[in-house]
């Protein structure tokens, strides 16, 4: 796990746009990935044609909740035919904002491991958006085992 210090900027983005935000410091921290924002199914590249999906999710939510990471079906079969070779990962950027000052906390998983840790919860889901297909929302504990908020 890596721990990132959110400048003053990235705090103010914080409240605009997690999702670009944890792809811009993921393809930062994972050196050798640039950012591919035309690509559906992942958000960073390397030279070598490895790629990069990024998750993220906020400790807690506005309500008080636990935050989650949203994970799709169709993307994450993509993801774990392209890691076949080893060249797919996921980066998960939890935003922790428990804090007075929020930092983001990283990890990479392999789609496979991924994948199963969602079978064992109980599979995907209806997402309620016809176009984005079946959905699972991965607790933050699955991915930060030790994560105490």
């Amino acid at each position: 796990m890596k721990r990132y210090r959110l400048s003053r900027n990235e705090r103010r983005r914080l409240q605009e746009d997690t999702g670009d935000l944890a792809e811009t410091i993921a393809t930062d921290v994972y050196s050798g990935y640039s950012r591919f924002v035309d690509a559906p199914w992942f958000d960073g590249r390397r030279e070598s044609g490895a790629v990069l999906e990024v998750k993220s999710a906020l400790s807690t939510l506005g309500s008080g909740a636990d935050g989650r990471f949203r994970l799709w079906r169709e993307q994450h079969e993509k993801l774990v035919e392209h890691d076949r070779d080893g060249s797919a990962r996921y980066a998960f950027v939890l935003f922790d904002v428990s804090g007075r000052e929020p930092t983001a906390l990283l990890k990479q998983r392999e789609p496979a491991t991924v994948g199963r840790q969602i079978g064992a919860r109980g599979g995907w889901g209806p997402s309620g958006h016809d176009s984005q297909g079946e959905q699972y929302k991965l607790p933050i504990s699955a991915v930060f085992e030790d994560y105490d908020s």
